[in-house]
């Protein structure tokens, strides 16, 4: 197992937005050269009122963004405009072209500053239908276990959760932690795991808020909040630096 410490994270500082990537994404052109399994990036953002990301495009990539704290706005190119808050999802798959547009709903006068995690998974086929799904997972986390995010071997693209993403082995779960509560991580051969908010054991390592651990040919892995925390999962069948296409 290898645990990426918070502090030791690529921080790109901007003055509106603080990215903090466990992957160094801002100004590579070769994400693959970073990836985790079929992971491309994982940044922790905080987005200052008002601020955020104007309309960009992007192309044959799967994203996913969980809101942690405050109000994300979401604008696109199929007309969709929308609000997210703390414990719901949203997932991208950019196909063959979508613009968006990703900013703190919170005005300029405001305090509350957004908090999101956006990871980005290759998509198995070029080309595809831009397409554009969220899910509320408040109740299913607050009742308790590992809870499935979204979902590349399947999932709902019409708004239920699990999400679909066109990224065939990788699933998303997440679970809130009370102290001393468990959940436990299915075998797979490559495994991120996030702690978005507290501290958690797994393996006899403490992990806090920002740490994540990279593991290779688990098995299932038992995590304990040690403290109220919540935490992300991925468990993935392959990795796409292996894969010709990406190489």
């Amino acid at each position: 197992m290898t645990v990426i410490r918070s502090e030791d994270r690529a921080l790109w500082p901007g003055n509106d937005i603080r990215s903090r990537q466990s992957f160094p994404a801002t100004g590579s052109t070769r994400m693959t050269d970073y990836a985790f399994g079929l992971l491309l990036i994982h940044n922790d953002d905080l987005v200052e009122p008002g601020e955020g990301f104007d309309m960009h495009q992007h192309a044959d990539v799967e994203i996913v963004t969980w809101i942690v704290d405050g109000t994300l706005r979401h604008r696109d190119s199929s007309g969709a405009e929308m609000t997210l808050s703390a414990g719901q999802v949203e997932a991208i798959t950019a196909g063959s072209g979508i613009s968006h547009a990703e900013t703190n709903n919170v005005g300029f006068t405001g305090r509350e500053v957004l908090r999101v995690i956006q990871m980005w998974l290759p998509t198995d086929a070029a080309g595809l239908e831009p397409a554009h799904s969220t899910a509320d997972l408040n109740a299913a986390l607050d009742a308790g276990g590992l809870v499935t995010v979204v979902d590349g071997g399947g999932g709902d693209d019409t708004g239920g959760a699990p999400l679909r993403i066109h990224t065939s082995g990788a699933r998303l779960s997440a679970a809130r932690l009370a102290p001393g509560s468990s959940v436990e991580t299915e075998p797979s051969n490559y495994q991120h795991i996030f702690v978005v908010k507290g501290e958690v054991e797994l393996l006899g390592d403490v992990l806090s808020e920002g740490d994540a651990a990279r593991l290779t040919d688990a098995g299932a892995v038992r995590i304990t909040g040690r403290e109220p925390a919540e935490v992300l999962v991925w468990e993935m069948d392959r990795s796409v630096r292996t894969e010709p296409r990406w190489r």
